[in-house]
């Protein structure tokens, strides 16, 4: 999963023309540094890498349903 986690925010990073100057995947979270246009504001940025990324992943991952909703929702 980490290695296809990779490639959405690499994709969803070239098709924006944002640069990534560092990624990293720990166990349980993602650390991510880009540049970015200076028309794209950060909540807009973080949207588009968020939710397009755990679209796709909730979708060919559907047995971590579980593990990303938890018993807190």
């Amino acid at each position: 999963m980490v290695i296809r986690l990779r490639q959405l925010l690499n994709e969803a990073c070239r098709i924006n023309r944002w640069w990534i100057s560092e990624l990293s995947i720990p166990e349980d979270h993602v650390h991510l540094i880009i540049q970015t246009k200076p028309s794209d504001s950060v909540a807009e940025v973080v949207q588009r890498l968020k939710g397009g990324s755990s679209r796709v992943i909730r979708k060919e991952y559907p047995e971590l349903e579980e593990f990303l909703w938890g018993d807190s929702f």
